[in-house]
């Protein structure tokens, strides 16, 4: 695998790169990135809560698998991150700088742009529906832990469950308030965290103990036009939907609800459940307990990846950019 790395414009300076083998005029695949994404590598390189973080290396990892099958693929560090200037961005931000890196990875001398494929993961599927809204060049898309229900749900998924969790022992709240304790925040919080975003209020203090926190809010997110669900309606083109059955951050039956809206709207649909696999589709463990807490502390992104999302995302991919 070879790397060209690539300073491109978006409204601010971003920095990425593009990964390819031996060959010119070879399809490729643009990867955007998910909330636990924010590197062009695909790692989580700084939490809210200023803990120490895994290496997970997952666009890497899937680059890797890509470029031997005979595909290039192009990712960016986030604005704000790594080499990529700028301030934090939003939704609508995160889409222009997609749409800046998908003019990027066209204009490559090795890259056919007739043959390119979107891949939005976790919270890329968002921008990856908002990308298809406003630029058809794709030929194929690829949704992996893709959110349907409305971001309230998700929140109330992600939190209310670490709230309960600590909530059942003395133990489980000294656990949780060493490894997740900004979730454990998040959770206590919730009702408030709504409430000022359905407001339109851009950001929430809130305060645990002798700390506090200033929490970021987008208030377009519970809006009923910007709602997950109502975003699919702009995919068009042959779509790949991939999930891990074991996903404590997006429950897998949005990905069925995802199928459902797509093969309404006429799109020819995939679906692909990876079995024992979590949110980016590494292992998991074999009880219930430990896979919570591995997730909470983000342990899990240790564990390796399953061979069969890299087998079913290439044999997809060969098939529909021929």
């Amino acid at each position: 695998m070879m790397e060209r790395k690539i300073i491109f414009e978006s409204d601010v300076k971003l920095a990425g790169v593009l990964r390819y083998s031996e060959g010119n005029c070879v399809p490729a695949v643009l990867l955007i990135h998910g909330t636990l994404e924010q590197d062009r590598d695909g790692n989580m390189i700084e939490h809210p809560d200023g803990r120490k973080l895994y290496r997970k290396n997952f666009f890497l990892e899937i680059s890797k698998h890509l470029c031997k099958a005979g595909f290039a693929t192009f990712s960016w560090d986030r604005r704000g991150f790594g080499e990529s200037n700028g301030p934090r961005g939003d939704v609508f931000s995160t889409v222009k700088d997609a749409i800046a890196a998908l003019d990027v990875l066209c204009s490559q001398n090795v890259v056919d742009s007739d043959r390119i494929a979107v891949l939005g993961q976790s919270a890329g599927v968002y921008t990856a529906c908002l990308l298809a809204k406003e630029d058809d060049r794709a030929k194929a898309y690829v949704l992996q832990g893709g959110l349907y229900r409305d971001y309230s749900e998700i929140m109330a998924f992600n939190y209310l469950r670490v709230k309960k969790y600590a909530e059942s022992s003395p133990k489980n709240l000294r656990w949780v308030e060493e490894n997740d304790l900004w979730s454990l925040v998040i959770g206590l919080n919730l009702h408030v965290i709504e409430k000022h975003a359905r407001e339109g209020r851009t950001e929430c203090k809130v305060s645990y103990k002798d700390r506090s926190w200033r929490i970021p809010l987008d208030p377009l997110l519970y809006t009923p036009e910007y709602a997950p669900s109502r975003q699919f309606r702009y995919i068009r083109r042959p779509t790949f939907i991939v999930h891990g059955e074991c996903d404590l951050n997006v429950p897998v039956e949005d990905a069925y609800m995802i199928e459902r809206e797509l093969r309404i709207n006429g799109v020819d649909v995939e679906l692909a459940v990876i079995p024992n696999s979590d949110h980016s589709f590494q292992e998991v463990a074999e009880d219930e307990e430990t896979r919570l807490k591995e997730r909470m502390s983000l342990k899990s992104f240790k564990r390796p990846y399953r061979r069969e999302y890299f087998e079913a995302l290439i044999d997809f991919l060969r098939r529909k950019l021929k």
